[in-house]
């Protein structure tokens, strides 16, 4: 059966009017792949276009098809009773001011109820504008911005707030991922190495099919500022129970519906866009007097835009052959450095060639998708089972740290310990 075919038997195509709306909003927002956020603009819209039917001015009564209220006229008086304020609920201040923004999201949230009828076939929705460019960061600032973190991150005094900003703005710097990416992100998006994030990308107005992974190159300064970050979110986990996997986590402890959140816990979006605001605040007012210092903008979003990262695709899911392949790679490279390490050959030109083999092998196991643990447990039947070992075949020790925390004992090692 298609996915139209699917639709089709979703949302009866015999309602009309409100009814066919409330239908199609219900079957839209129970798709997996629209969020919390997304689900309320499907209610909004569909409560302004119930109200549009009921309008003098539009074309259409409550008893409109499936087949009229999508088509060209209908759906442009709608837009145009939306956009000057005579669908609201309240009275707006100035009606006639209508918002770019508001108007692309009706569009988009239009064209979701158009497919959860399935009714592609004669839907007629004006095309959706090209969304208005913001102006990047310029140059000078930006480089000056990575100044000032290069300096925050060689200062041992500086505090937990600017340790996770700096880790922060370091990896927007170099790649340019939204707030949403930077807050999804966990420890084992992280390469062995810390030399690369691993990253998937949903394009704006995106469904599940089109979402893809991107590997994404950090810099010396984004590995730095993680290895001090990392730590400090080690720290914070001390009260969080269970596996936490989080990258980003509060620093400090709230309420939630009447229960207590400690800290340690994931980091949202917006609780990121605020800490990020604050820490530019203080930027721009220690730069303030510079040579040719602009401000930074407070909003991470004009950050992002002014940066071209060095960007890989990579599978959403391993190919079960092709990492077969690769952790044997994992496997004979490990054996080989844990056979020169055990002969003394420690930092020999056969142990350095080998630890470079065995460094290429982690990480394309990492880059097809393989779990960090499932890397470790093959590399300590080789014979790397303790930290020293690992990080001779690319692993950070901070990173260890991480992934052990996060995955109960982790290692094969650990669990060894334990018994």
């Amino acid at each position: 059966m298609s996915d139209q075919e699917t639709f089709v038997d979703v949302v009866d195509w015999q309602l009309t009017g409100p009814g066919l709306l409330a239908a199609a909003a219900a079957a839209a927002t129970s798709w997996p792949s629209v969020s919390a956020s997304r689900a309320r603009q499907v209610k909004w819209v569909v409560g302004e276009y119930t109200r549009a039917l009921a309008h003098a001015e539009h074309p259409l009564a409550e008893d409109a098809g499936v087949r009229e209220v999508f088509t060209a006229g209908p759906v442009d008086a709608y837009l145009r009773l939306a956009r000057t304020g005579q669908l609201r609920v309240r009275k707006a201040a100035d009606p006639s001011r209508g918002s770019d923004h508001s108007e692309q999201i009706r569009l988009e949230v239009l064209k979701l109820l158009v497919t959860a009828c399935g009714a592609e076939d004669f839907a007629e929705l004006p095309p959706q504008p090209d969304p208005p460019r913001k102006t990047p960061v310029a140059k000078r600032p930006r480089s000056l911005l990575r100044a000032q973190l290069t300096e925050l991150a060689d200062s041992p005094a500086a505090t937990t707030s600017q340790l996770r900003m700096l880790a922060v703005g370091a990896t927007v710097s170099d790649t340019g991922i939204r707030a949403g990416e930077m807050c999804a992100r966990t420890v084992e998006d992280l390469s062995p190495t810390l030399e690369e994030l691993r990253v998937v990308r949903r394009p704006q107005g995106w469904s599940e099919a089109e979402a893809f992974t991107e590997l994404l190159a950090l810099s010396g300064l984004s590995r730095a500022a993680l290895k001090r970050w990392l730590p400090q979110r080690q720290r914070l986990l001390t009260r969080v129970g269970g596996t936490a996997t989080a990258l980003w986590v509060s620093l400090h402890g709230n309420h939630h519906d009447g229960q207590a959140v400690p800290a340690g816990t994931p980091l949202m979006p917006r609780g990121l866009a605020r800490a990020w605001t604050r820490t530019v605040v203080d930027t721009n007012i220690e730069m303030t007097g510079q040579p040719s210092w602009e401000p930074l903008p407070t909003r991470m979003e004009q950050l992002r835009r002014g940066v071209q990262p060095t960007a890989v695709r990579a599978p959403r899911v391993p190919d079960a052959e092709k990492a077969v392949v690769l952790l044997d790679d994992v496997a004979a490279r490990g054996r080989h450095l844990a056979e020169l390490r055990r002969e003394g050959e420690e930092n020999s030109t056969a142990e350095l060639q080998a630890r470079i083999a065995a460094r290429q092998a982690v990480r394309a196991a990492w880059a097809e998708g393989i779990e960090h643990t499932l890397q470790l447990s093959v590399l300590a039947e080789a014979g790397l089972p303790d930290d020293a070992g690992l990080a001779a075949a690319g692993w950070e020790p901070v990173l260890l740290a991480a992934i052990d925390r996060g995955q109960g004992w982790g290692r094969p090692s650990r669990a060894a310990d334990a018994v």
